[in-house]
This record gives structure tokens, sequence and C-alpha cells, in this order.
């Protein structure tokens, strides 16, 4: 099976650009932006970050819309229900908070974990909301219900829990430090574990078919003694580690393509599909954006300039391909366009 590919084919050929104007920076954080996460329909943005603060923005006209407080630590994930009308946030604080959008109020925070959560994930009808983190555990909360205790704990997992995908209601995908991507089908009661072999950073599935494949980021040296106390992201190891990003087929686990190059802080560095998926792009510890071919591997280039003065930690594409948006342990949030 070749690697997916969607509409990003001009003229017979894959088109391998992006949006690379910068049309906006959003700096009112005032420290590294750890996350940022589209609403459902792309028009609005969440981000969070290690000040402790969550900010709505309207990226396209530079504005922000409201600042979510509460995080006694930094903030490290976000998700947002289907209906846009509550997100969920988690971080240093061992707690999941879930916030309603207009008021700006916490509506429930949810206790279990030990250690930092370094994910949350709703399921597409938002009824369930997972977490995942430093201990080493899958939490499930029942959104319909008020009670204190999570749903389900899964447990199976060795080491830090360092992303979450909830592709489908049943389904639950989580990416460790062990070095294993595991599917769980809650309805049958199956576990479909996948060695990647090296700690795994972020997931993000194929947005042309999610079934089929799925993005994978790994670091041999990912570990939360990677990173100072200052949360700054100054790296104490080993900065020639060999950072990984490949797309593995999600049927029968068989790696498609893989993309090398960069170097990056582990534990914090972006990536994404570009559109149509016929590139993938990541950030590098520098502040540059890097892309390659996912036909064969390469990157566009081999020096690609930086964009942001650090690391860049997340990256969102519009599903129209014609913005995107770039965090980075600089502080700012950058709106691009083509």
């Amino acid at each position: 099976m070749a690697p997916s590919r969607g509409d990003g084919i001009a003229d017979g050929k894959p088109d391998l650009s992006y949006p690379s104007k910068l049309v906006q920076t959003l700096d009112a954080h005032s420290g590294p932006v750890n996350v940022i996460k589209y609403n459902h329909g792309a028009k609005y943005l969440l981000s969070g970050s290690t000040d402790r603060t969550i900010r709505l923005w309207n990226p396209a006209l530079g504005k922000e819309i409201k600042c979510y407080n509460g995080h006694a630590q930094e903030v490290l994930a976000l998700d947002i229900t289907h209906d846009n009308a509550k997100f969920a946030s988690s971080g240093g604080d061992r707690a999941v908070f879930l916030w309603d959008v207009p008021t700006g109020s916490v509506i429930r925070r949810m206790q279990g974990h030990f250690g930092k959560i370094n994910a949350v994930a709703f399921s597409p009808d938002s009824q369930i909301l997972a977490s995942a983190g430093f201990d080493a555990k899958v939490m499930l909360w029942d959104m319909r219900a008020s009670s204190r205790d999570p749903l389900q704990t899964l447990k199976e997992a060795t080491s830090t829990v360092s992303s979450l995908l909830l592709p489908s209601s049943p389904q639950i995908i989580a990416g460790s430090y062990d070095g294993f991507l595991r599917t769980y089908d809650l309805r049958f009661g199956l576990l479909t574990d996948d060695l990647i072999g090296e700690p795994i950073n972020s997931l993000r599935p194929s947005t042309v078919n999610p079934e089929e494949s799925i993005l994978v980021s790994t670091n041999p040296h990912a570990h939360s003694s990677d990173l100072d106390s200052s949360g700054n992201g100054n790296y104490n190891g080993n900065s020639n580690a060999q950072n990984k990003i490949r797309i593995f087929d999600r049927k029968d686990g068989s790696c498609l393509q893989t993309f090398r190059g960069h170097q990056v802080i582990p534990n914090k560095w972006g990536m994404i599909w570009g559109y149509g998926e016929s590139h993938v792009l990541a950030g590098d510890k520098d502040g540059a954006l890097w892309s390659w071919n996912v036909l064969d591997g390469k990157p566009l280039s081999d020096h690609p300039k930086a964009i942001h003065k650090k690391q860049i930690t997340s990256i969102e594409m519009n599903p129209r391909g014609k913005e995107m948006i770039t965090a980075s342990l600089d502080g700012t949030i950058k709106v691009w366009h083509k």
C-alpha cells in the first residue's frame, strides 16, 4: 500500500506548497506556547501556555477574544467538543478541566492522575473524554455523568502516555514512551499493540483515510528530565537525537514512509499532514519548518529557514489548506496564509 494522498494534486503532480505568507503574530502569552487547537470549523483557535492561561483567538483577524484562567501549572493539552460549546484542558495540575467557552467558567475538574497530563481527547459525539499522562494511565470520563471517578482506566502502558486519538466512538489510540502504539476497541474489549520501538511524541490521523494510516513522531531521548525546570525548553540531553516521523498502515502496522533530518528538543515539537497529504510538516529546535515529500520521504530543503526564534511546538492546518498556524517555545503564535 502506498502512502495515502488526497486532493493535493495539481496537473498530475503533487502540490507540495503550504501557507507561507505571515499575516498575524499573536503574542499575548507571557511564556512558551505548548499547544494550539482549531475549533470545529477552523474559524477560531485555542492556545495553551506555560504561563498557565488558555486564550481564544480569531486568528485571521489577529484578535484575542477571551482568556481562561484557572490552571496553577503549565497547560499542555486541549480538545474541543464537536459543538464548540465546551473544551477540555490539562497540564501540570494533575487535573483535567472542562470549560464553558462563552462564560469562561470551569464546569468540572476531573482528578485521578498522578503526574502531568499530556493529552486530552473527546470522542466524536463528545460523550466520552479521555486523558493520559506521566502516570502511564489512560482515563475515560463520562461527560453525561458527574461522577468523580473515571468510567474506565486503561493501564497497559509501562511509561508516560504522550498522545491520544479517539477517531471513532468505541476506539482509542494511545502513543507511549514505552514505544507502543495501542489501539483499544472498547465495544469488543480488544487491544492491538504495535511496537514502534522508540518513545512516541505525537500522533496525527490521516485526514483523507483515517482508518488506513496514521502519522507517528518519535524521539529516542524523549523523557521528562530532558527539559529544564524553567519550562523554557532548554534541552539538557543529546542534541543529535535521531528524530523520526513515520506513516504507519493502521491495518497491518507496517511502516509506509519515514521522514528524518530535523533535530528537536524532546517532548514538545509539532508535526502535521500537509494539505492533501502530499507532504508532511514539522518544526525543529531552532524554529525552522521542515517539509517532506510523502512519496519519496525526502525533505524539500535540507536547510529550511527559521520562522520562529525557538522550537515549534504545535502546528494546525486549516482543512481547506489556505491557512496554517504555528506555535513556539518563543511565546508567539503565527498565522500563515497562501
